[in-house]
């Protein structure tokens, strides 16, 4: 406590206003501490579902699948208090959870406790850390903290939007390769369900990710959706936007009954040649990135290699005269 205390005065320099600051925080953590406390025991042990439980007669082989249950609960209860309220953000976090393949209804709010978590840590850390550094102003300090909490805040959103663009390349890399595949099967006389249900078993070694969201799509069409509205949510999970051409193609040939192998085989052309000008356009731009490890790390030696010698002459005429 007197630790605290004195950590709290270097930066307010009233001894008085830290002791009940830090009282203050005190009795707030404490508040936190009891109602999660409070949250955890209401979801987990209250008396409905406790005679819940024992009416369904719930064993223990099934008690993982009631932590599971108990730990979604408590997300749902702290959804309110980490989630921001712009809906706007909310839908850009939860399209990026979703091409990066987090499609669990809790993602959101786990995303968004994680850097509440990353932050809080980042502001015990740096206050921390000023303190065995008491050459630094407050100001200093009061930015530094600052920056560390920015940089923990942010950082999550870039990791996952990196997840997010490397899934989406891995799919529509992979996805010429699953075309071919289709039309091989379509030809071969497979219904166009039966065919993408044997091309998303065959492509999952070559992209595990492809494969899951092929699944995904024939589980839907199981259950009664129509193939156009799975193969729109297959394009709204994958972020794979360019597919909306071949949705248009297999919505009119479902519903005129006509032979898709033809018009798939011209598109997996077509998917494939933007696959290739997409990585020459990448190689395009290999020369304007290396000039600057050229500049940064090699011109400095091969001049120093090439002019040194001279320089070096010249000093010494110079220094003789």
């Amino acid at each position: 406590m007197e630790y605290i205390v004195s950590l709290l005065n270097t930066y307010i320099g009233d001894e008085n206003i830290s002791k009940w600051i830090f009282l203050s925080l005190a009795f707030m953590s404490a508040v936190a501490f009891t109602i999660s406390i409070g949250i955890l025991i209401s979801n987990t042990s209250t008396p409905i579902k406790r005679r819940l439980n024992t009416i369904s007669g719930i064993n223990k082989n099934q008690f993982g699948n009631n932590n599971k249950n108990n730990k979604s609960n408590t997300l749902e209860s702290i959804e309110k208090y980490v989630t921001p309220k712009s809906k706007a953000e909310q839908l850009n976090t939860k399209q990026l959870l979703m091409h990066a393949g987090f499609e669990k209804k809790s993602a959101l709010t786990s995303f968004y406790a994680i850097k509440v978590i990353l932050s809080l840590f980042a502001l015990i850390a740096s206050v921390i850390v000023t303190k065995f550094l008491p050459e630094l102003s407050t100001q200093k300090v009061v930015f530094y903290v600052l920056l560390s909490i920015g940089i923990a805040s942010y950082l999550p959103n870039m990791i996952l939007r990196n997840l997010a663009e490397k899934r989406t390349k891995d799919l529509r890399n992979a996805f010429p390769d699953a075309l071919d595949l289709l039309v091989v099967s379509t030809e071969a006389g497979l219904g166009f369900q039966a065919a993408l249900n044997r091309v998303s078993k065959e492509i999952d070694s070559v992209s595990p990710a492809l494969g899951q969201e092929l699944q995904i799509v024939c589980q839907k069409a199981r259950v009664g959706i129509s193939i156009p509205v799975a193969l729109n949510q297959f394009v709204e999970r994958t972020g794979l936007t360019e597919l909306q051409g071949l949705i248009s193609i297999i919505t009119q040939s479902v519903k005129l009954g006509s032979s898709m192998g033809d018009t798939l085989r011209d598109y997996a052309d077509e998917f494939r040649d933007r696959r290739m000008q997409k990585a020459e356009e990448e190689a395009a731009k290999i020369g304007t990135k290396m000039i600057f490890p050229l500049v940064t790390c090699i011109w400095p030696g091969f001049f120093a290699v090439a002019v040194g010698p001279a320089v070096v002459k010249v000093l010494e005429m110079f220094a003789g005269r």
